[in-house]
């Protein structure tokens, strides 16, 4: 008993260490930081190809190229700061208890339980190791373009970052957003915005079903449905990818990213780091190694909460991630059995409307209005769960499938202060209140067509616009579904068989609710509002069907690759709406439709040397209308549903893949055909919606990286993107998706560069890592409002791009470093000291500019003026993290 006694008791001590250790960083990281100005953006690396076996799937080695608002201010107080610090210690010695006892257990029992394997399974065990082998050597000569973000480029981001800016890394992405992490991303790959992508999380798509992207215009844009604590590793495939890679829905590219697997080592992680804007990271991670007496299965689990105050004034934000992962090896480690589960929460405020130029010159240029004047509040929740399976049949077939399930739920609290409604005010800080969106809204009793409310905005607070000042609109949606896959090896030929038969619902469920405060009642009948078609009243709902076929066909000795595949898609679409509210009668109707696309794809690529691989691929691509354009209007308005917008994508380039050396260079065509064009009168309710928009990207990209000496590399790329319309339309006119117009022929895509670049130097020796980073964003055209005076409805007040007035380009140098220090004493393994500092010359620079009038009475008023988002100033984050094995 004195000997254990004796033995927790070291166990505590260097514990207790490594607490005051974290302690005296956090107020060393206290007194350094001025609260002032700091930022992020990143340098661009690129696929390793002599380590590209190893990425498709483990992603394992070094790192690789390829009245007043009632909602509380989620603002971050010292005593917060002292709770954070408090919760960390706690969390510290909760944990090591557990974490003594279950090493001390695996230290007391070291016999070994497996048993040997006979010589035939070995046999078996190589011959299927050669063959998925043939499946990862395959991205070698992958007949389009591909970028890899690896384990190590994420792991030493910043709190900063989310997993839509560390695209940034690679040629051709352009992505802002509003917030520290994951606030508000906006994002195109090639002048394709991210609506327009497909997004798939260990083969499984992840993008909105119904709408694209993160979901419908205002809903989900805090937090995303993984984080990047939670990834291992990004494949960026612009264009059109191959059927087996492409995901659901896309005309212009592939971000695939992978979940971390659990680990074949056994440690606890406890990390924190803390930052400027009063930004705290916090948490921890386990892994259980091979669990003894269970075959093989391991598991995996992490914890973490982020909250900042945000680099612009009162947009505080807070982010809760947990994942669960398991995996459970059979049949000899042929087979395996995995297993996800991830829940991410975030509470936060946004900006929906950049502000005046005029205000962030007079007040500073991080100026925003006051909570308790303007605010625009989000509460999401992501659930997500995938239970997959692999199975080894023989050495000429493994099969496998993934179930899985998704659940969104978004909580929007949005008010604007009656004076700032006034027409008298001279800007429009936000629509986020139904006045804005809908004038005055007087008593109305319950009848036919019409959502009843009671409540007088007049008799309550004095007017229509104080009265409607306020809003709270709840909604979700849930998608279920199943992808199997069949992988077939033959001589000459690796066949690839694969569908997707997933379903996605919204509605009816939440509300919407208006009052004259945010603390208010959430009454149907007395206070409920809106349109009949919106998912809180209708019932949305899309099921796909989805199945692809290719074949990766390897001739002349192997030099020659030819890559055939098709993708047959079917897509049901429905909008159950319970009343036609122009209707007469206003009966309830359900606008739907189903469509087919047949998507061919054909790669080839040609292994001049060694090292030189020629490479070209042809690929069309389909994106589904939004549920939400599934409505009628009154008398000649659309009334039948858009139908689904194409690409047509060629590429071609050439690859060199050395030992200690990368290039890539190629060029691209994508003609867009059918794009969704939509107009609506708010005055009349007249809506179009129609597929007749016709646009063009082009342009070429290089990117490469070189590997000095085992300690020193340099990477980067540049990328040139010719983006235009090619016909006049209707059109979405900004990658932020909230400002509608009209696009004229010839016009140059608005929120795209025509030059991207990145620079980066990286050195790592043993336990000490460092990078520095150089981007390059170029000049990008902005856009403007056409007068309310124009003689043509769809131009009166349209937003239209503004090539004679272009958004000035900006550098961002970013700096990353750490230094792992060997412990090794009782459990504690090693400590690791991180610092990162993002946009390290505090450049001040804007992400989004345009004109525009002032709405009022659904109209343009006074006169134009110009708005705008900053970009992030300089962002210093220090961190340390404990490792107990």
């Amino acid at each position: 008993m004195k000997l254990a006694s004796r033995h927790h008791q070291q166990h505590h001590a260097t514990l207790l260490t490594f607490v005051v250790l974290a302690q005296q960083l956090l107020l060393l990281a206290r007194l350094g930081f001025s609260r002032q100005g700091e930022t992020t953006n990143r340098t661009r690396t690129f696929p390793r190809e002599t380590l590209v076996r190893n990425i498709y799937f483990s992603f394992i080695g070094d790192e690789i190229m390829p009245s007043k608002p009632s909602n509380p201010p989620v603002t971050v107080t010292h005593a917060e700061h002292r709770v954070s610090r408090l919760l960390f210690t706690a969390i510290l010695f909760a944990l090591y208890p557990a974490l003594d006892a279950v090493a001390y257990a695996s230290t007391a029992n070291t016999s070994d339980v497996s048993k040997s394997t006979p010589t035939e399974k070995v046999v078996k065990l190589r011959e299927i190791k050669k063959k998925y082998e043939k499946i990862l050597v395959g991205e070698r000569n992958i007949a389009s373009a591909m970028s890899v973000i690896g384990p190590d480029q994420i792991k030493h981001s910043s709190s900063a970052e989310s997993i839509y800016s560390l695209l940034k890394q690679t040629p051709s992405v352009n992505e802002y957003q509003q917030n520290i992490g994951p606030g508000t991303p906006v994002m195109t790959v090639r002048g394709v915005r991210m609506s327009q992508l497909a997004q798939t999380l260990d083969g499984i798509p992840m993008t909105d079903l119904l709408s694209g992207g993160q979901g419908a215009y205002l809903s989900n844009n805090i937090g995303t449905i993984i984080s990047n604590g939670q990834i291992s590793g990004i494949h960026v495939y612009p264009g059109v990818a191959p059927p087996d890679r492409g995901g659901f829905a896309t005309v212009g590219g592939t971000v695939s990213y992978t979940t971390k697997n659990p680990p074949k080592k056994r440690y606890a992680d406890i990390f924190t780091k803390v930052g400027s804007f009063s930004t705290d990271t916090y948490g921890f991670d386990a892994s259980s190694g091979k669990i003894p007496g269970t075959d093989g299965l391991r598991v995996y689990t992490r914890l973490s909460q982020t909250q900042t105050n945000g680099y612009i004034q009162n947009t505080p934000a807070r982010y809760t991630d947990f994942l669960f992962t398991a995996i459970k090896p059979y049949d000899y480690g042929l087979s395996k059995v995995t297993g996800t589960v991830i829940y991410n929460t975030a509470h936060g405020y946004m900006i929906s409307a950049p502000n005046a130029v005029a205000q962030l010159d007079k007040y500073g240029i991080f100026y925003n209005y006051p909570l308790s004047e303007a605010s625009t509040l989000q509460r999401n929740q992501y659930l997500t769960a995938i239970l997959g399976d692999s199975t080894y049949i023989n050495s000429h077939l493994v099969i496998g499938a993934k179930a899985f399930y998704i659940h969104k739920h978004s909580y929007l609290a949005g008010y604007l202060a009656p004076n700032l409604i006034s027409e008298s005010y001279p800007y429009q800080v936000n629509f986020n209140n139904p006045y804005s969106g809908f004038g005055a809204l007087p008593p109305t009793a319950a009848s036919p067509g019409v959502i009843p409310h009671t409540y007088d905005p007049v008799a309550m607070f004095g007017s229509y616009p104080a009265g409607e000042a306020a809003q709270i609109n709840i909604s979700g949606n849930t998608t279920v579904g199943i992808a199997p896959k069949v992988n077939i090896f033959i001589p000459h030929n690796d066949i690839t068989i694969g569908g997707l038969v997933a379903q996605e619902t919204a509605g009816p469920g939440g509300g919407n609710y208006f009052y004259g405060t945010l603390d208010m009642p959430k009454i149907y009948g007395y206070n409920s509002y809106g349109n009949p078609f919106t998912p809180t009243n209708s019932k949305q709902q899309r099921t796909i069907y989805s199945g692809y076929l290719s074949d990766k066909i390897n001739l002349l000795n192997n030099k020659l690759h030819i890559e055939p595949g098709v993708t047959i898609t079917g897509v049901s679409t429905s909008n159950y709406v319970p009343v036609n509210q122009y209707g007469t009668p206003p009966q309830a109707y359900t606008l739907s439709n189903y469509d087919k696309e047949v998507l061919p794809y054909l790669g080839l690529s040609y292994d001049v040397t060694n090292q030189v691989i020629a490479y070209a691929s042809y690929g069309k691509g389909a994106r589904f209308a939004p549920v939400d354009d599934y409505i009628l209007g009154p008398s000649g308005s659309t009334t039948l549903a858009p139908g689904p917008e194409t690409v047509n994508a060629y590429e071609t380039g050439l690859r060199y893949v050395g030992k200690h050396l990368y290039l890539n260079f190629d060029g691209f065509l994508q003609n867009m055909h059918g794009m969704f064009s939509f107009y609506t009168n708010y005055l009349t309710g007249y809506s179009q919606y129609a597929n007749v928009g016709e646009e063009q990207m082009k342009g070429l990209e290089f990117s490469g990286k070189y590997e000095l000496n085992p300690e020193w590399t340099i990477s980067g790329h540049v990328s040139y993107t010719s983006a235009q319309y090619m016909n006049s339309f209707s059109a979405n006119v900004t990658p932020f998706e909230g400002q509608y117009g009209y696009v004229f022929a010839g016009n140059p895509l608005a929120s795209v560069p025509n030059w991207l670049a990145g620079l980066r130097l990286g050195y790592h020796n043993h336990n000490f890592h460092a990078a520095l980073m150089e981007s390059y964003t170029g000049p990008q055209v902005t856009t403007y409002d056409l007068p309310p005076t124009e003689s043509n409805p769809l131009l009166q007040d349209a937003t239209t791009p503004n090539p004679g007035v272009k958004l000035a380009p900006y550098f961002l140098t970013n700096l990353q470093a750490s230094y792992r220090v060997p412990i090794h004493q009782d459990h504690l393994s090693s400590i690791t000291v991180s610092l990162n500092i993002d946009n390290l010359l505090d450049n001040h620079y804007y992400l989004h500019y345009y004109q525009a009038y002032k709405e009022y009475a659904f109209a343009g008023v006074g006169n134009p003026y110009a708005e705008a988002y900053p970009g992030m100033p300089r962002f210093i984050e220090v961190g340390l993290s404990g490792r107990f094995s």
